[in-house]
């Protein structure tokens, strides 16, 4: 780990650059959505965790980090850092760029230092934006990679599941006050085999979502969709009119 007051003052710019990025986003979204996080007390308030979660929408990731009041190195998907702004923005707030295409050891490697430094990472393990048939809600798992890395790192894994950011790509969920949820889970330990965490992993996240759906009455129209299918069926609505 960097020591001296060189490191210290970059530690301390990077922390105040990514708690102003989520105050602008905390910001952004009181304009015409309602966020809450339930199940805060689950996550440990102190050391190293991996958070895991669906990932509905581009909406998930600051939201999240902006409803979670410690900071997390979040696991970056490496072509949203193709933009200059995007990739200075990414190296602000001390994300991790992984490579989707294959195994990335070099991420990975990344990931554990940043836990064994005592910070908590953040991941969507679905390798990109899901939903129906095709997210982990619909039943696709996980990779084994979570377990693995809690396994090597030591440190448990905390379920999440994020409802609702799917609605901000159309202008509607902006003008109605679009609730989004966002539920975590108990953590699960690094003392199980990496597929049995990885598989308790998904099991939770949707547990999570269905205990969401059914105590705040959420409809099929709640559930994450793709972004087109959001354009579509607003496109209807207003031809309606």
């Amino acid at each position: 780990m960097e020591a001296g007051p060189g490191a210290a003052l970059r530690r301390l710019w990077h922390r105040a650059y990514y708690r102003c990025a989520c105050l602008g986003w905390r910001l952004v979204l009181a304009l015409g959505a309602r966020a809450r996080i339930e199940g805060l007390g689950n996550l440990p308030r102190g050391g190293p965790y991996i958070l895991v979660c669906n990932h509905i929408s581009h909406f998930d990731p600051p939201t999240l980090a902006s409803l979670l009041w410690r900071k997390h190195a979040w696991v970056v998907a490496l072509d949203m850092y193709g933009h200059p702004l995007a990739a200075w923005f990414f190296r602000g707030i001390e994300s991790i760029p992984v490579d989707r295409e294959g195994a990335d050891r070099r991420a990975a490697r990344q990931i554990l230092r940043r836990l064994r430094r005592g910070e908590p990472v953040g991941i969507f393990p679905e390798a990109g934006i899901r939903s129906g048939g095709s997210s982990v809600l619909g039943g696709v798992p996980f990779d084994d990679t979570v377990g693995g890395l809690a396994q090597v790192a030591g440190v448990p894994v905390v379920p999440a599941v994020i409802l609702g950011t799917d609605k901000l790509y159309c202008r509607s969920g902006w003008r109605r006050n679009t609730a989004v949820f966002v539920r975590v889970g108990e953590p699960i330990g690094p003392d199980l085999g990496r597929g049995e965490i990885t598989r308790s992993a998904e099991a939770a996240v949707r547990s999570l979502a269905e205990a969401v759906r059914r105590e705040h009455g959420l409809s099929e129209d709640d559930m994450p969709m793709t972004a087109q299918e959001r354009w579509r069926r607003e496109k209807e609505a207003a031809g309606g009119r």
